[in-house]
């Protein structure tokens, strides 16, 4: 996972500015997270750091964003000297992140299809579990296992392009290419079921699975029109799920 994102680092933090990016997956995430403030927050999968950031940004204790790839953590450390925030950056797999905690609240922005198999899927998952604190949250966003996947052109407008090889099975190879003005790159990553992530939650040990549709910030509506995003809301390509560790026991 960590070389593809090494390659494209420098053009990275373009793509995650386009529309869709800033006004569905980062407002919905941050809807579902809901009040941050004084509480501990890992981002795994954290690439350039936007994530981390904006977490930091409306009060979390502490902030900490986690990746293997160095390069997206050398522009995330950019970032922080430029304009510091408090934010750590951390290279290590998701599957060790328990050795950070413990934290109230985890995060993950298009990172667990990266998985390959289940057990990987699972490992992951597993990570992230024994990095929560008792009660903590675990909140991500992930493509749409509903997603117009028979029409690549259908996300065009909103600068994604995806597409599954073969059939449409846990851990099927999927490419996502997104698309500016001035870059273009293409994501190698994985195909997954709800009913593929919610087993890989349960064997981690997490229970409570809600899954929940994005939703189109104000200013987005107010930018470019409702029309503009009628096509996405009618089927969108991203999806979240929250879950929460179990409390301790008394």
């Amino acid at each position: 996972m960590s070389s593809q994102y090494d390659s494209f680092a420098n053009t990275y933090g373009r793509a995650v500015a386009l529309d869709v990016r800033r006004y569905v997956d980062y407002f919905s995430l941050t809807r579902a997270l809901g009040d941050v403030g004084d509480k501990a927050v890992l981002d795994v999968g954290c690439g350039t750091g936007v994530i981390t950031r904006i977490l930091k940004q409306r009060g979390a204790r502490r902030g900490v964003g986690l990746d293997l790839s160095e390069g997206m953590l050398d522009a995330a450390r950019g970032e922080e000297v430029r304009s510091p925030l408090g934010v750590e950056y951390v290279r290590r797999d998701i599957a060790d992140a328990g050795a950070l905690g413990p934290f109230d609240l985890v995060t993950a922005c298009y990172v667990l299809p990266h998985a390959s198999s289940p057990d990987q899927l699972a490992a992951m998952c597993r990570g992230i579990h024994e990095a929560l604190a008792p009660g903590g949250r675990f909140v991500a966003i992930h493509p749409n296992d509903a997603f117009a996947v028979n029409d690549p052109a259908f996300y065009s407008a909103y600068g994604l392009r995806a597409s599954v090889d073969g059939r449409l099975d846990d851990a099927a190879p999927m490419k996502v290419t997104v698309t500016t003005v001035d870059a273009e790159l293409t994501i190698s990553t994985h195909y997954w079921t709800r009913s593929g992530y919610e087993a890989a939650l349960r064997r981690a040990g997490f229970r409570e699975i809600r899954w929940r549709s994005p939703e189109v910030a104000p200013e987005g509506i107010e930018a470019l029109g409702e029309a503009f995003w009628s096509n996405y809301l009618a089927r969108p390509y991203a999806m979240l799920f929250e879950c929460t560790k179990e409390p301790a026991q008394r």
